[in-house]
């Protein structure tokens, strides 16, 4: 059972002005649903920023809160990885300052760009450990409080020489002195609360039940799903299916034609965007559990899913078979007695509670292989499903690609 839909603070948003005092853009900040909720300090900067895109993107109409601007939303190492499914022009991707150059946060930041969408780097301090963000970046913010004039306006001067075309936000201004300082020194754009302080957005909160959620999301990763059994699947979920609606139907996507029904939706947003909304769906209703935890009983779905591909009949029961391994984890409580409550193959329900059949074979296999323990994974089993140690260490490498994909 879930709770009413209830009123309460989704997000909150602070605007940014351009030189000429215009409107910019909004920065969204995450905020509690309600007092009793987590903090921001206690919640983890990967689920802050998928709770600020879910309700910011799903459950309101962003257009009209950033009144047609984008919107400034901040990332963590972790979600710069994850696949976006929103529209270039309607986000800037916001990199914390806490996020450091390496391979992987490079490679997603040059992904990003090519893919248009603009990148601007948070609480920037111009050094060398962080200089190699800056060919993708579009936007620098500078904490105005860390500076004085002369160093601020060698600073703005050293970031336009370094790319004419980028931008200075300062930020945290609170006064008209301290804004025009900012605007004789060269910034372009410019937040603070002399201008606005943040303002809470108010929405709908629509309760999710997790373990119909977990099942759709089960059934949207089977291979060879089509766009009608797809709509079929979401429109059983209410929630799933407003958010979608929602999305689909926003200024994200620009199209000639309004979206009409759901097929329409699953047709405009295509399979990936909306199996990584989904996903983000899901997880972000999982607030009371490690977000490790959450992406591990995604990664074991897509691994148990490679491996069993290519056997007939159980492709279908892979990506289900690893995703509700967890479940006992994900719920606190027994795994056989949270299976009797979703109708499973049988086959599905053998290998979760006693490791049967090839179902169970693959399951162990994925317990065993991310627990580096090679030596204890029955190798002749799995020879009899055409399975060796090169098939199983590739459909390991290409479940961590998928789960980047669609969280």
């Amino acid at each position: 059972m879930t709770d009413a839909i209830r009123q309460g603070v989704l997000y909150a948003r602070q605007p940014i002005y351009n030189r000429r005092l215009e409107l910019a853009g909004f920065e969204l900040l995450f905020r509690p649903i309600d007092s009793s909720a987590p903090t921001l300090s206690e919640l983890d900067g990967d689920r802050a920023t998928s709770q600020v895109l879910l309700n910011a993107f799903t459950a309101t109409d962003i257009g009209e809160v950033c009144e047609g601007q984008p919107a400034f939303v901040n990332f963590t190492a972790e979600t710069l990885s994850h696949h976006i499914p929103f529209d270039p022009a309607t986000i800037v991707i916001e990199v914390l300052e806490t996020v450091t150059p390496s391979d992987s946060t490079l490679a997603a930041l040059q992904t990003l760009h090519q893919r248009g969408y603009t990148i601007a780097l948070d609480d920037y301090v111009l050094t060398d450990s962080n200089h190699p963000f800056l060919p993708w970046a579009d936007i620098v913010k500078l904490e105005y409080p860390a500076y004085d004039a002369g160093t601020l306006r060698a600073t703005v001067a050293q970031l336009h020489r370094y790319n004419p075309k980028l931008r200075v936000l300062a930020e945290k201004i609170e006064s008209h002195q301290e804004f025009q300082h900012c605007r004789d020194a060269g910034c372009d754009l410019f937040q603070g609360y002399f201008l606005a302080r943040p303002e809470a957005v108010h929405g709908s909160i629509m309760p999710i039940n997790r373990l119909s959620a977990l099942s759709v999301l089960a059934e949207l990763n089977r291979p060879r799903l089509g766009i009608h059994e797809m709509s079929r699947l979401i429109r059983n979920d209410p929630f799933l299916s407003l958010r979608l609606l929602r999305l689909a139907q926003s200024a994200l996507y620009q199209r000639s034609q309004p979206i009409t029904s759901l097929e329409g939706a699953v047709m405009s947003l295509g399979l990936n965007r909306i199996r990584g909304l989904a996903s983000l769906l899901v997880l972000s209703q999982l607030d009371d559990k490690p977000h490790a935890l959450q992406r591990l009983a995604i990664l074991r779905g897509h691994f148990c899913q490679r491996l069993t591909e290519h056997l007939p009949g159980l492709a279908e029961m892979g990506f289900t078979t690893g995703l509700f391994s967890c479940l006992d984890s994900l719920f606190d409580q027994p795994l056989d007695d949270i299976i009797a409550q979703v109708p499973l193959h049988e086959e599905i329900r053998a290998a979760l509670l006693t490791r049967e059949g090839p179902l169970g074979l693959v399951l162990e296999t994925a317990l065993l292989f991310e627990q580096d323990r090679w030596a204890a994974i029955d190798w002749p089993r799995l020879d009899t499903l055409n399975l060796d140690a090169i098939a199983v260490a590739e459909a390991y490498d290409s479940a961590i690609a998928l789960m980047h994909n669609a969280t």
